[in-house]
């Protein structure tokens, strides 16, 4: 498998410790034009970067000191200079230049005119549309988006985009490489901010807002997400955390949140009224969100609270039992 990365910034380089960390050899290639002085300062703050992060994992216990050189050796850096022989022998291309589409519209341009037809091209962008970049490529089939993730290399998740025109078989070989190196892999359709970046934004701004208003400190805030929901969603997806809960629950807090801070951001989706409608209210009704009626419930939440306890055993919060 040549890999190739385009674009030696912070997402650039962790995707390649990535890599480099699951035993592939890549490519980091730096296409901006620049001098040979300069590719040299660069090259030397790319390695320092790459060592650094790399330092910081054995610190962790994640990898072994005595590892580092061989990890470092499987990234090679290298100046583009117009060697288009570089794109045409990859079999996947991630580009990772900045979120300007100017910068990546003269990218695609030059992957599209130089890689091979079987060549996967995958964007990373936590922005914009893979339907918008798909215009840009001449043979859309072949391309797709994979949103990483900061830090790359310890943060599971790649949410992976298609556009309309994605192969399956592109979508299926991007997916498999993505679990056998370790990730999750999930599919979004092109939707603004796609899955992570969507939710997040709203509860990052929900916290501003509260902090603007007065409600609590900032530090407090903080802990509110560190030790209470944030550490419930280690082990619980939101909506089944919904089903576990009740989706009525759900709507009858909404509904007062609404009225009490008058604002419809508050206000609960069509799909949880037509589930209370037709009576789908979660577990208590084997059926919600998720389809619970082959499920043994008790088994399950207990599964769930085991693993919860696990968490808090591993961070040393547990609760105080002194009966």
């Amino acid at each position: 498998m040549n890999i190739v990365i385009i674009g030696c910034g912070r997402m650039g380089q962790g995707i390649a410790i990535t890599f480099a960390l699951a035993g592939y050899n890549l490519k980091l290639i730096d296409i901006k034009k620049r001098s040979k002085n300069d590719f040299n300062k660069l090259l030397i703050k790319i390695n320092s970067g790459l060592s650094k992060n790399l330092e910081i994992l054995n610190n962790i216990k994640l990898i072994n000191k005595n590892k580092i050189k061989r990890i470092l050796n499987n990234i090679e850096v290298i100046k583009y200079e117009g060697n288009n022989n570089l794109i045409s022998s990859a079999d996947i291309i991630f580009e990772c230049v900045p979120e300007k589409l100017k910068i990546k519209k003269a990218v695609f341009k030059l992957l599209s005119e130089n890689a091979n037809k079987k060549t996967i091209i995958s964007s990373t962008t936590s922005t914009i549309l893979s339907s918008e970049l798909s215009k840009y490529n001449k043979h859309p089939e072949r391309f797709l988006n994979a949103h990483w993730l900061n830090p790359p290399y310890l943060m599971p998740l790649i949410e992976i985009s298609p556009c309309n025109e994605t192969s399956k078989s592109n979508i299926k070989k991007a997916y498999n490489l993505f679990i056998e190196i370790g990730k999750v892999p999930i599919i979004s359709k092109p939707s603004p901010g796609y899955i992570v970046p969507r939710i997040q934004s709203l509860a990052m701004n929900e916290a501003a807002r509260i902090l603007e208003e007065g409600t609590a400190s900032a530090e407090d805030i903080d802990k509110s997400v560190i030790y209470g929901f944030g550490l419930r969603f280690a082990i619980l997806g939101l909506l089944e955390f919904i089903d576990w809960g009740g989706i009525d629950t759900l709507d009858n807090a909404s509904n007062y949140m609404t009225k009490a801070m008058k604002s419809k951001r508050f206000t609960t989706p069509n799909i949880v009224k037509k589930h209370i409608k037709d009576n789908n209210l979660g577990l208590s009704t084997q059926s919600g969100f998720m389809n619970w009626k082959n499920i043994d419930i008790d088994k399950y939440q207990e599964e769930k609270l085991k693993n919860f306890v696990k968490i808090t055993k591993l961070l040393n919060i547990q609760p105080k039992i002194k009966i």
